[in-house]
This record gives C-alpha cells, structure tokens and sequence, in this order.
C-alpha cells in the first residue's frame, strides 16, 4: 500500500489526530505476521505494513478500528471486500493473500505489498499528463475493471486515490486498482441486505449521478462514468465537475460533461468523444 510518512508508529497517529491503531509495531499477528509500520488510518481502518515470518514476504494488513467493530453492517462489508477482492484474478488489481481474525474478534486482510503512489498524488503534483501516458493507466484499469465486472463485481469507489501507480519487475510503470471496500456484487440479495435504497455511497466528484441517488440500484456503467471523470482529471489536471458541496455537483453534472478541448485543444477529438460517453447523464 502507499506510504504515509510521519506515520512511523500507532502513537505518532494518534497525536497528529488519526485514529489510534490497535496493534503497534513489533507486533505478531495470526502467529506469522510482524508488523513493520503503520503505513496509515482512516474513520474505520489501519493499514499496515508487516513481514510474513516464514515467508520474509512484505505484505499490507488492513484491518478495523476497535470502534467500527460496533457497526455490523461495516463488518460485513469489510469481510467481503477481502472476498470480493479475492475473486479478481487480473494483475491490475492488489491481490488478496489471506483473511483473518485477531485476538479481539476484529477481521483483517493481508493483502499484496504495493510501493508507489496512487493517482490523486500524481495528479497533485504534476498536474495534467500527457495523453499517451494517461491513456496507458486508463488502459489497465480497464482490464481490472473488465475483469471484475465479468464477475458481477461493481466497485462503486473508482477514484484516483484509489489506483495506484507502481513499477513492473522491469521498470515498466503499472496501475493497481485498490479497494473494494464499498464494492457490490450483481446478486441482489447480497448487496440489498447491506445498502438501503437511498444511502449515497463513493466519492461525490467520482460518483454516477444514478449512483448519487441510490448507491444500491447503480451496475457496471457507474464504474464507466467514474473512469470518464478520472480520465478527464488526468489530462486536464482536475475534475470533470468541481462543487462545493454534493448537491453542488450534482447540478454541474445535470448541465452536462464538460469539453476536454476547452482546456486541452490540441486534444484528439476522439478522446473528447470518450469522455463526454463516459459522463453521459442517462445511464
């Protein structure tokens, strides 16, 4: 997983105001994990970096925070993104090594060690890319998804905090999509029992507008607009819509998808035909 510097250990977290890790470094977990470092915290889970002792191999666990192991439906939905994740086979997506449970019950995913940095700190830096460069990523996140969709498998977060960007065996740069925390699977029993009808799930500047109304009833086509948006961010360095708020952007996207050529205009008209498809308002 990405590096998050000046978070060496659980309590430099909790004095910068993150949420406390409940296991620390040189801990072992499930007997064969030695945790390295804490790599970074969010509202419900810590992600950290640890050796598997027989192995020597590094991988990324992730796992819940004490306080979000009183919401149910977070547990559920963290146990099956380590499923859901596990049953995608591309090499686009952070493979799942193993699952588990700590000694306080909590579940957690090993997961594929991933050096690099995802596309949202890409962006920050640099800006817009060039186009040969931006398609390349776009290009392997449409194997990812593609295979995951095949398997009745919506993302429903596609972000580009959530793609990282790291280096082949020989040099060659890759993308890694990451996440399935909030993922649905096409089985509408599985995703009804865990999303109500009008609960908003995902990011707002990456979101379907269907997706903005009912995260439950959204399919394959909200993870197509999401990759529209992330490739006009790409090139241009921003976001396709840019409110203050979510209803903000909504009604930028019922205006209709900007012109990339407005920004770019040496831009193949081409590609403007492929982000304007992907930001369609009708699914």
């Amino acid at each position: 997983m990405k590096e998050r510097p000046g978070c060496d250990d659980a309590r430099q977290m909790a004095r910068k105001g993150a949420p406390a890790s409940p296991v620390a470094v040189g801990d072992t977990l499930a007997g064969k994990y030695l945790v390295e470092r804490i790599l970074g915290a969010g509202g419900m889970g810590v992600v950290v970096a640890a050796k598997h002792l027989q192995l020597g191999e590094r991988v990324a666990i992730k796992f819940l925070l004490p306080d979000a192991l009183n919401h149910p439906e977070v547990t559920a939905r963290f146990e099956q993104e380590g499923q859901t994740a596990a049953k995608v086979r591309s090499e686009h997506v952070a493979r799942i090594h193993d699952v588990g449970t700590l000694d306080n019950g909590a579940p957690f995913i090993v997961m594929e060690y991933l050096e690099g940095r995802d596309l949202a700190a890409l962006i920050d830096e640099r800006g817009g890319i060039p186009l040969e460069e931006a398609a390349l990523y776009l290009l392997q996140i449409c194997e990812a998804l593609a295979e995951a969709h095949s398997m009745g498998i919506v993302h429903r977060d596609l972000k580009p905090g959530n793609v990282m960007l790291t280096r082949r065996k020989d040099g060659r740069a890759a993308v890694k999509l990451i996440d399935f925390g909030i993922s649905k699977l096409m089985t509408p029993a599985v995703d009804r029992q865990m999303t109500l009808p009008a609960v908003m799930m995902g990011s707002p500047l990456y979101m379907a507008p269907e997706q903005m109304i009912s995260a439950r009833d959204v399919d394959h086509r909200s993870d197509i607009w999401s990759l529209g948006a992330i490739f006009y961010q790409l090139l241009t360095g921003r976001p396709p819509y840019d409110g203050k708020s979510v209803s903000q952007v909504y009604d930028l996207i019922m205006l209709g998808p900007p012109r990339v050529r407005d920004v770019l205009p040496n831009i193949p008209e081409g590609v403007e035909v492929i982000i304007r498809r992907c930001l369609r308002k009708e699914p």
